[in-house]
């Protein structure tokens, strides 16, 4: 991978954690899920989202050359965001901080490192298989 390709890769990965914190730190998408999703999925498509997006996240991290210590600052950075964002939805209007969501966030961090690590060990056994043949 060029060194422009890793560049835009990474762009992209702070285009998402920005984009976001944008959408966790506004009313607008609590008022779209009241409009387009019935009340009794609303609660569960929310914290599938939250699990999903810190998931991705942690994982395309994992993905994407670097350092381990630029990683490590990678996966800090989404951990304290986590709780981050939950405080600060306390002055959000229609929003409110928990802290089953900061739970929810950094189980799809650990999902999405248990996802990379799978990919690891499932890429390195094949390899291994391949070269035994």
């Amino acid at each position: 991978m060029s060194k422009q390709t890793v560049l835009f890769w990474w762009a992209c990965w702070w285009l998402l954690l920005v984009l976001w914190t944008i959408g966790l730190l506004r009313p607008e998408p609590i008022q779209l899920q009241h409009h387009l999703i019935s009340p009794s999925l609303g609660w569960i498509t929310a914290k599938g989202l939250h699990l999903g997006v810190y998931a991705l996240l942690a994982l395309f991290a994992s993905l994407l050359p670097s350092s381990p210590s630029f990683k490590l600052f990678c996966f800090i950075i989404l951990m304290v965001h986590a709780f981050a964002t939950e405080f600060l939805q306390q002055w959000v209007k229609e929003r409110t901080g928990s802290l089953s969501d900061v739970a929810i966030d950094l189980l799809g961090i650990a999902l999405g490192l248990g996802v990379w690590k799978l990919y690891r060990w499932f890429g390195t056994a094949i390899q291994s298989n391949g070269s035994q043949k």
